[in-house]
């Protein structure tokens, strides 16, 4: 990992923090039954961090026939054009995840002629495959499309995704690397990422006192939990909103 330099974060970092605190919070209450109403992504479409490279966004209710709140965004990219799509509830954890020099990039799958959204810092490796953040893909399995799925490499929302193992993509005569990233992989990344900004702004060692970045009132831990809270809420939010489609609530 190339070392990090100091991020500044002003204003706008700090309004793109509570835009991401405050979904949390709607989510977590839809969740648990205290709103009917799905978290308003309004605020997350223009929240940014310093880093990142999710340009202008807008929510829409249908995206490649599926028909689900969606984020539509374009990564930055001096090829691909197109805009992909997003749950809200996991385009927050994206957000956060560019909190501390994390960014988006296109990543081409070693077996695979598309390139794939995936996290990184300010270098393209090592990099972690979005699908698999989302759909919590164990290492000894593969992530992919429904089989009427259109361009799956454009849309990352979860329902439009599955894993299955490594051995039944063997079985069906596909290539596959031996085992792959997973969230706690992403996850560990990211707070590394943090943990380099805590030493860019105050000089210190990591074995050193508790620090804050400064503007965020975060630490190292405080982040850490942050984004499995994060998660944790997206997967609820995810599974929820499925019931309610479903009518089985």
């Amino acid at each position: 990992m190339s070392k990090q330099v100091a991020i500044e974060y002003d204003q706008s970092a700090i309004d793109a923090l509570a835009a991401c605190m405050t979904y949390l919070q709607e989510a977590e209450d839809y969740i648990d039954g205290k709103r009917a109403a799905l978290p308003d992504p309004q605020r997350l479409l223009q929240a940014r961090f310093p880093t990142s490279t999710i340009l202008s966004a807008s929510a829409i209710d249908r995206a490649k026939g599926v028909s689900s709140p969606t984020i539509s965004a374009k990564i930055v990219d001096s090829v691909a054009k197109r805009h992909r799509y997003f749950d809200p509830w996991y385009f927050v954890v994206m957000l956060l995840l560019e909190l501390p020099g994390g960014r988006f990039i296109l990543a081409k799958s070693k077996f695979q002629e598309y390139a794939y959204v995936a996290y990184a810092g300010r270098t393209i490796q090592p990099n972690f495959y979005l699908r698999r953040i989302v759909v919590n893909t164990p290492i000894w399995a593969d992530t992919l499309e429904g089989k009427h799925s259109d361009g799956a490499h454009y849309d990352y929302r979860r329902t439009t995704l599955h894993w299955i193992s490594k051995d039944a993509v063997r079985t069906l005569g596909k290539p596959t690397r031996r085992k792959s990233s997973n969230r706690e992989a992403a996850v560990k990344f990211a707070v590394d990422l943090f943990e380099e900004q805590v030493i860019a702004h105050h000089g210190r060692n990591k074995s050193g006192p508790v620090e804050k970045l400064p503007g965020l009132d975060l630490t190292a831990m405080d982040y850490e939990k942050l984004l499995w809270v994060a998660l944790y809420i997206a997967d609820g939010v995810h599974e929820k909103h499925l019931r309610l489609r479903a009518g089985n609530v």
